[in-house]
């Protein structure tokens, strides 16, 4: 066992090295320096004191394996959940030697910053060794789409044949990371990064690949849907990666027999190439035969691929999670040969299994004898989400900015831009038949090709939307949530309610339970609940047409100072159903002339009766005999009933108009501010009226010795 000081140029048995890229988060001022001594020909290095390494591992234990010389840093630090561990690299005079080594630590996920000294010349990060079954994260990763935000990255795992878009596989560590620039021979079969970037016009989540994943023609990937404005969607993740032996950090494979174990092995089914093949021994027709897979976790499939050598005429599919008991999910039957041809088979399945294997029941004849051998095998899991794969947007020319690349491609250290172009799906303004390729000799350098070209330095980056429509729906009646199915309401546990009621029973839209919303106990009190996806804000639209609605005036109307009701006109919106009833005994009894000219009793607590007996607007203001109507009691309120045919009704009523003659009324006059008056003789009184209005003049006759006023004139004073 190595001890600190020690040259440890490969992992022990128990453990795993990680190369100083991908995973890590530096601070600036760090740079890469090559020589074929270090860990994968390459390290990072520094002078800056206090530069850091951020980045988390789940596991117990951790060894820092690094470049040591005697002018290195003797204080540098580790600090694994707030506690600090010395690392000195002045330790000895070569590559990869371990400088610190921590063991005993709890199996959860440790937050971990490695920050350089002051004492000494230069730092140097190399590579990271932990347990063989741990991980490391970097600092802003996620494993789970819906926990995606801004400047947050998920794991992704492609791989891809010569010269053909391959498949993609999400949120888990699968391979090492792909390198910066694409393998020379047009193949892919490796680890990167999707960050978030943000969202689309849509709201769905806008993601960039770190890096070109593989050099690819444009013509390709348009031949793919790649290219197009929609893009690819992706209905299938692969969930086993190129494999060079019988196991991986993902799962381990196995047959029940195998030709020989040099050329013909069980993993070679599953190396990516379709060149070599797995092939069984030689049997009978009817001999079964067993390539089996075993994960690392539970894993839902629900599509397979199969590449066959020497092809099954039965076959069936089948899972397990203890080895004993196994489901069938499909069963495959082809009665002609289809030996050296690719087939692909999908079925439903909403459980997780450990285990899964690919039973032959009867072999096709091959030569006069009976092998089953396949060139490649793949099993693919759904994605919990809708998922597109496209290119990014470049501008049509290189003044353009307005585009994807320009607006989220900003610094070299993030993307690996390393001058190698990527492909955008943008048009060149110039040249119709050319595709703008981004960051050619430069991040921001602006360029075209033709649409043909596989020239190295010209690869294939990205663009993955992710579909924010994961909302679940469940309705509370009550204190019981609530799900509709084809069977009716279901009651799914009561509130509140769990993650696992929204993920197993919750409903993707409400417009399937909405005309039954009806039939549930609380209808009047009901809630709709909603499972909100972290950090992206959430809305809850119900269409639906309301119950109708009764509503009666509290206080009557007097009409005590009225001579005469000319007219009472309502006025209001009708695009549903408006009726109206009336009351002339402070509401005691409600009433609504009909069409024969009668007035009917209506019961308004009683919505049906109330709609067929009560008054439309049109009938109510046709009505003239309003004063024989409301008779001495001079009072008048009014009910309406409301109720909207479809949502887009609008019911409303606007005002009441009344035309009326009022009593009259007549006021005392004041003398000097209504009136003057004098006398110009005895019999003669003389008024001056002051104000505008109709006026009354009462004359009386004087006292016995007075004289008697005999005219009333409006002459001059």
């Amino acid at each position: 066992m190595a001890t600190v000081g020690q040259q440890l140029s490969a992992p022990e048995a128990g453990w795993k090295r990680y190369d100083d890229a991908g995973v890590f988060a530096y601070s600036s001022g760090w740079e890469t320096a090559s020589t074929s001594n270090a860990w994968k020909g390459s390290y990072k290095r520094t002078s800056t004191i206090g530069a850091t390494v951020k980045f988390l591992f789940k596991g117990t234990k951790i060894r820092i394996v690094t470049i040591g010389w005697s002018n290195r840093f003797k204080d540098s630090k580790l600090t694994i959940d707030g506690v600090d561990y010395n690392v000195d690299s002045s330790l000895s005079n070569q590559d990869q030697i371990l400088v610190l080594e921590v063991l005993g630590l709890p199996n959860i996920v440790h937050q971990c910053v490695f920050t350089t000294g002051s004492n000494g010349s230069w730092g140097d990060w190399d590579a990271v060794d932990i347990d063989a079954d741990g991980r490391l994260f970097h600092p802003d990763e996620v494993t789970d789409s819906k926990d995606l935000s801004v400047g947050k990255r998920i794991r992704f795992n492609y791989l891809a044949s010569p010269g053909i878009f391959g498949t993609l596989s999400i949120g888990k560590e699968l391979g090492e990371f792909l390198p910066v620039i694409p393998a020379s021979n047009n193949t892919a079969n490796g680890d990167g990064y999707f960050i978030m970037l943000g969202t689309d016009h849509k709201g769905d989540k806008l993601l960039l690949a770190d890096r070109n994943i593989q050099n690819l023609s444009w013509d390709v990937m348009n031949n793919c849907g790649i290219a197009s404005g929609s893009g690819l969607p992706i209905t299938g993740m692969h969930t086993i990666p190129f494999l060079s032996g019988y196991s991986s950090s993902a799962c381990a494979v196995s047959a029940s027999t195998e030709y020989d174990q040099t050329s013909y092995n069980a993993w070679k089914a599953f190396d990516g190439s379709d060149i070599t093949y797995w092939t069984s021994t030689s049997a009978t027709e009817i001999t079964e035969s067993i390539l089996s897979i075993v994960y690392s976790t539970p894993t839902k499939i629900t599509s397979y691929h199969l590449h066959a050598k020497y092809s099954p005429k039965r076959w069936v599919l089948e899972a397990s999670n203890d080895g004993f008991t196994w489901d069938i999910l499909h069963s495959g039957e082809e009665l002609t040969s289809w030996h050296d041809s690719k087939k692909s088979f999908s079925f439903n399945n909403n459980k997780d299994y450990t285990r899964y294997r690919i039973k032959t029941l009867e072999r096709h004849v091959w030569n006069g004898l009976y092998y089953n051998g396949f060139y490649s095998v793949q099993l693919f899991t759904a994605p919990e989400q809708a998922m597109v794969l496209r290119l990014p947007t470049g501008g049509i020319s290189a003044s353009d900015k307005d585009n994807e690349w320009d607006k989220y491609i900003t610094d070299d250290q993030i993307w690996n831009n390393v001058n190698h172009g990527s492909w955008t799906s943008t048009t060149d303004q110039s040249n119709s038949k050319a595709r703008v390729i981004r960051g050619y000799n430069g991040l921001k350098n602006w360029t075209s090709g033709s649409t043909d070209l596989t020239t190295p330095g010209r690869g294939f980056r990205p663009v993955l939307l992710i579909e924010s429509i994961n909302n679940r729906f469940l309705i509370l009646d009550g204190t019981e949530v609530k799900t509709y199915t084809s069977s009716g309401w279901e009651t799914v546990g009561s509130t509140p309610p769990t993650d696992d009621m929204f993920l197993n029973k919750g409903m993707p839209d409400l417009s399937t339970c909405a005309p039954f919303l009806k039939d549930l106990i609380d209808k009047s009190n009901l809630k709709i609940l909603v499972s909100k996806p972290k950090r992206e804000p959430t809305v809850a639209h119900l269409t639906a047409i309301p119950v109708p609605r009764i509503v009666k005036m509290k206080n009557d109307t007097s009409f005590l100072g009225v001579t005469k009701i000319n007219s009472l006109t309502l006025s209001g919106t009708e695009k549903g159903v408006l009726r109206v009833a009336i009351s002339t005994d402070r509401g005691t009894t409600w009433e609504a002339k009909q069409k024969n000219g009668s007035w009917a009793t209506v019961d308004v607590t009683k919505p049906i009766e109330f709609k067929e007996k009560a008054m439309t607007i049109d009938d109510f203001n046709s009505i003239s005999e309003w004063d024989e109507k409301i008779g001495q009691a001079r009072n008048l309120r009014c009910a309406f009933y409301f109720e909207q045919s479809s949502s887009t009704d609008e019911t409303s009523l606007d005002s009441l108009t009344m035309n009326v003659d009022l009593l009259d009324s007549w006021d005392m006059a004041m003398p000097g501010v209504d009136y003057k008056y004098g006398y110009n003789r005895n019999t003669n009184l003389r008024v001056l009226l002051l104000s505008d209005g109709d006026y009354k003049i009462n004359v009386g006759s004087g006292g016995s010795s007075g004289s008697t006023i005999t005219e009333v004139d409006g002459g001059t004073f």
